[in-house]
């Protein structure tokens, strides 16, 4: 029995490995299209979203047979929660990884590509978190899920300051507002990436230390 438990723990967890990678390939593959102009670049992410949504299906049906069948205590219960929780986490970011994607094949279309701003820097930045995050995560790591929420700040930071200069933009040329707008979607789901990222790091932290994030010491 305790063979089985330990193949069952293990199933899950490349599981989840698996569903971050496509993840993390999906938020890349939305990346690459904004930086390079190239909406076939887009592809992936829209691939990848769907593998994501079938993993979801996958990963909660395989946890709900883990309880039912060794109805976990203690750490194992912690495990089987955080990892609930990371698997709505990660399927979200693939929607937010397709929402970036769609906007930036509208930009790439444009006759004249517009100035970017801050958001190659939130790309990279989100990116890193959605990767150390799930390493938190998979290897038990406390200080990296800390540095992770803290990095989100950052990511706020950045957000709203692009939504001061879009908003300037706008308001000296009334013909940017499509554009504008689009720039302002990928802004906020870049932003999101970073949340839910750094909830897989809080879920990260209540996997090793039985605590929540918002009650622990900053």
């Amino acid at each position: 029995m305790e063979r089985h438990f330990e193949k069952n723990i293990e199933d899950l967890r490349s599981g989840l490995q698996a569903m971050a990678q496509r993840a993390l390939d999906g938020l890349d593959s939305a990346i690459r299209t904004l930086v390079e102009g190239d909406p076939s670049l887009a592809d992936v992410a829209f691939a990848r979203e769907k593998e994501i949504d079938a993993d979801e299906i996958r990963l909660e049906s395989m946890i709900i047979d883990f309880i039912a069948l060794h109805q976990p205590v203690a750490s194992d219960l912690r495990m089987v929660f955080a990892m609930q929780d990371a698997v709505v986490d990660l399927e979200r970011i693939g929607d937010h990884a397709t929402n970036i994607a769609q906007s930036a094949i509208t930009l790439c279309r444009l006759r004249q590509r517009p100035d970017t701003l801050h958001l190659p820097e939130m790309a990279e930045l989100a990116h890193r978190m959605l990767h150390d995050a799930v390493n938190s995560f998979l290897h038990r790591n406390p200080e990296l899920a800390r540095r992770t929420i803290a990095a989100d700040d950052k990511l706020d930071e950045l957000n709203r300051n692009m939504a001061r200069l879009i908003i300037q933009a706008v308001k000296e040329d009334r013909e940017l507002i499509e554009t504008g707008l689009d720039l302002i979607r990928i802004s906020k789901n870049l932003e999101r990436v970073g949340d839910l990222s750094a909830n897989i790091a809080e879920d990260a932290l209540f996997l090793v230390e039985a605590k929540t994030a918002r009650h622990q010491e900053q």
